[in-house]
């Protein structure tokens, strides 16, 4: 048989970290079951109650702790990488710009070597141009991609809180329903035992009543009885009397 005693705030704080660490998030049964499984105490399902409440302020300040660790190791990553892009950006902009200085130095050189030499210099200048303008769209799409996905993780995490908090206010609920149907179900079972109690003294009586008309009914056929041979007895008497007084006629008759 399970120990009855009293279990400390702390230790049930415990043993909802340990739950958790399992993927099961804790409520009255799982914790009942687990300190039954751990040295068989038991407590009541107020006490689990009130320390769960306890316990799921703390959870959340674990959770928000954790995401705020999460923004102060990603956003200085995702600072250093717009950092880097916009350096080697600039750095890519600055070569090309080292590069069309040169092709402007060629051209101007190129113009003594003719129309032709000329052309093929700004063909060249042009090319170069567009596919810095390609790779600068490329670098900016990627840009705007990441910080999507960061809005999107935010906006996820955000999600989870709120349903977390869903779930927490339904467990709330679930809980309180569940402890007004144990207070409803012990009233119930208290009526019901006031009426098997109620039950047992009414047959009890009725068995005792029934005695009592039968050893009533056997007293009563008796003394009828009794009653009827004494009439009997007596019609007897009256009738040898009758009769002696009749031969009495007869004799003097004669």
């Amino acid at each position: 048989m399970a120990r009855k005693a009293n279990i400390a705030r702390e230790e049930i704080h415990q043993a909802c970290w340990e739950l958790i660490e399992k993927n099961t998030f804790p409520n009255i049964p799982r914790l009942t079951e687990h300190f039954a499984l751990k040295d068989g105490r038991r407590c009541s399902n107020t006490t689990f109650m009130n320390a769960i409440a306890g316990w799921e302020d703390n959870y959340k300040e674990h959770q928000q702790h954790q995401l705020q660790e999460l923004s102060d190791i990603l956003l200085p990553i995702f600072k250093r990488f717009s950092r880097d892009v916009t350096q080697n950006l600039g750095q890519l902009l600055d070569e090309k710009s080292t590069d069309l200085e040169q092709h402007q130095i060629r051209k101007q050189e190129a113009t003594e070597g003719g129309f032709l030499s000329l052309s093929s210099a700004l063909i060249e200048l042009q090319k170069e141009h567009d596919a810095l303008t390609i790779e600068h769209k490329k670098i900016c799409s990627h840009t705007e991609d990441i910080q999507k996905k960061l809005a999107f993780s935010d906006q996820r995490y955000q999600d989870v809180l709120s349903h977390n908090h869903v779930l927490n206010s339904q467990l709330k609920q679930e809980q309180k329903s569940n402890t007004e149907l144990r207070i409803n179900l012990s009233q119930k079972e208290v009526d019901l035992a006031k009426q098997d109690n109620q039950l047992t003294l009414l047959k009890q009586e009725n068995t005792k009543l029934a005695a009592q008309l039968k050893s009533k009914q056997a007293k009563q056929v008796k003394g009828e009885a009794e009653k009827w041979q004494e009439i009997t007895k007596k019609l007897d008497t009256l009738t040898s009397s009758i009769e002696t007084i009749s031969h009495k006629d007869r004799g003097s008759k004669k």
